[in-house]
């Protein structure tokens, strides 16, 4: 046998596992013959002979229990090999109804394998008689989570065909004049019961789901009627910051759909702001950037948000069409009281002005925040210290206030 990181050979005859060993790897065959047998009466009797691009090997990693039958090379054969850690990996990433229903499928493949068996070496098969192979507290846990995960996407769904959905508007400051230029339009629910629920509680759910696809396109939808709203205070359009998800990226038509709505709702663009984040550049640099490349053409700015807290390089930053970077509020919120959480900000805003882009820094709670930031030439800012998320009818007010 040869082995390296994902690639096996193995000579005519030999054992690439055998029956009742734990389950190390899934295999897919890139030449020759491999045949599957299981012991039986003492003897090993062949079921399958498989050829090459058959996958096999994969039961004991799904259901991590031990090898159902026993694998020999019936010729030369050289395999792919697929280790438990990276199948494991897409079993967590994958939907868990997805992840449950592939474990409940091979537990009832193996129960009935387990009564056929037994009832073919003369025995008779008494009422309940059990022959789970699973750990009962573990499937219990697992039936209860995926049954919570359901119950949840369908409470998301119901609340957003019910209009519980609501967005909420964070006035954004320019650090010049202290005047409000825009805002960051940000999702909450109104659940019946629980009141206000925050977006980290059910954001997670809509990505999984892929609700979060209809969602996003509502919020945009939203977010560009709530701009035409506010001409009639303003008299001019007001920039609004948009969110943009990972998952809507996925989408082939999400430029079509956003250009749509900027369309429908005669939103000005030049003061629509889409958001994104580090770690959707890094998930696929080269769709990401051409989707961005696109939306910029439609006429819409596009902002970096949580900057510096994900993985990215600054090398990566020339490649994607930003217009700002946008402080994550990690660093301005210690920055007074951590030297390098201080540096951190004031080198991200020498940098945007280095590239050519406007810096707005997020988390800002002191007086003290705002003159460190001015001092660093930061052009926005926003936190609590201006004021909290609040909704469109509040955001009005606010405005009013000011004119």
């Amino acid at each position: 046998m040869t082995y390296d990181s994902h690639i096996r050979s193995y000579d005519a005859g030999k054992v690439i596992f055998s029956e009742g060993e734990p389950g190390e790897a899934a295999y897919i065959i890139d030449q020759g013959e491999v045949e599957l047998s299981a012991l039986k009466n003492g003897e090993h009797v062949v079921f399958v002979q498989l050829k090459k691009g058959e996958f096999f090997g994969e039961m004991a990693l799904i259901d991590n229990q031990l090898r159902s039958a026993t694998a020999i090379a019936k010729t030369p054969v050289k395999l792919i090999v697929i280790n438990r850690k990276f199948i494991q990996e897409k079993i967590d990433l994958s939907d868990k109804l997805v992840a449950m229903t592939l474990k409940v499928v091979l537990e009832r493949y193996r129960e009935m394998r387990s009564r056929l068996e037994f009832v073919l070496a003369g025995n008779k098969l008494e009422d309940n008689q059990i022959f789970s192979h699973h750990d009962e507290k573990a499937y219990e846990e697992d039936t209860r989570l995926t049954t919570e995960r359901i119950q949840a996407e369908s409470n998301l769904k119901s609340a957003f065909e019910n209009g519980q959905l609501e967005l909420f508007y964070q006035p954004i400051i320019s650090l010049k004049d202290d005047s409000i230029v825009g805002c960051e339009s940000l999702i909450r629910w109104r659940h019946p019961v629980r009141g206000l629920v925050p977006p980290n509680e059910f954001i997670g759910i809509a990505e999984e789901s892929g609700l979060i696809e209809p969602i996003g396109l509502w919020i945009v939808e939203q977010a560009c009627k709530a701009q035409q709203d506010l001409i009639e205070i303003t008299g001019k359009p007001m920039m609004v910051s948009i969110n943009l998800s990972a998952r809507q990226f996925e989408s082939g038509d999400l430029v079509e759909n956003i250009q749509r709505i900027l369309e429908k709702t005669g939103a000005d663009v030049s003061k629509i702001k889409l958001e994104i984040t580090e770690s959707l550049l890094m998930s696929d640099p080269l769709n990401v950037a051409e989707k961005l490349h696109e939306l910029k053409a439609l006429g819409t700015a596009i902002a970096l948000d949580d900057f510096g807290t994900g993985y990215s390089s600054f090398s990566y930053l020339h490649r994607f069409p930003i217009d700002t970077l946008k402080i994550d509020q990690s660093f301005v919120f210690t920055m007074r009281d951590n030297p390098k959480s201080l540096e951190i900000v004031r080198t991200l805003c020498a940098l945007a002005a280095a590239l050519g882009m406007t810096v707005i820094a997020e988390g800002i709670e002191t007086e003290a925040d705002v003159e460190l930031l001015k001092g660093f030439s930061a052009d926005y800012g926003q936190g609590y210290h201006f004021a909290r998320p609040m909704p469109l009818d509040d955001f009005k007010s606010l405005l009013k206030k000011g004119t």
